[in-house]
């Protein structure tokens, strides 16, 4: 196939937050149509951390999402700060959320976030060994609940709808995955 890129022909930032910005594209599509406006939510990159224990549970937590009105359970994440690696990210946000750190930590994949509409990528890392060794250090408006459960139940917390997050289900599926992959090689 040709090189599919869409030239930006304009980009005007419509709304800036601490959080994330919106901008509007003109874009010029290989076969020269023209989409006017093209809206991009621009983004921090994320880290995900998928934390496992020295008796093999994994950390997760429990808080309140707003934006979908209910309790989520899911893995420790957070955005990587101007200057900070993704993977000192994960760690800083494994310490805050969940007081746990050390062990042994490998990058898995980076996925991005939603590319029909935001810019930004979500790093994941599998870190094996951690203890808890600090507390909670959450942001002023998090309230953080540390779930320790066994492995196994995450497949049916994700059935069940108690795991809901497209992007934490999809980095819990790659790092069981490589779980898998570690065990039976």
């Amino acid at each position: 196939m040709a090189d599919e890129r869409w030239e930006r022909l304009s980009s005007e930032k419509l709304f800036e937050s601490p959080y994330f910005s919106l901008r509007a594209d003109a874009l010029r599509l290989p076969d020269g149509a023209v989409k006017d406006p093209y809206y991009v939510i621009e983004r921090k990159d994320a880290v995900f951390i998928f934390p496992i224990t020295k008796d093999g549970e994994v950390v997760l937590v429990r808080q309140y999402r707003p934006a979908i009105e209910r309790m989520e359970l899911c893995l420790p994440a957070g955005l990587v700060e101007e200057g900070e690696e993704p993977v000192e990210a994960a760690r800083r946000e494994l310490r805050e959320e969940t007081g746990h750190g050390g062990g042994e930590w490998a990058e898995v994949v980076s996925l991005a976030s939603s590319p029909g509409l935001k810019n930004n990528w979500a790093h994941v890392f599998l870190a094996h060994d951690v203890e808890e060794f600090a507390s909670l250090e959450p942001d002023e408006f998090e309230r953080i609940e540390v779930v320790i459960i066994p492995t196994a139940e995450l497949k049916r917390l994700i059935y069940s709808g108690d795991i809901v997050s497209s992007s934490g289900v999809a980095a819990i599926m790659v790092c069981m995955e490589r779980l898998a992959e570690n065990s039976s090689g």
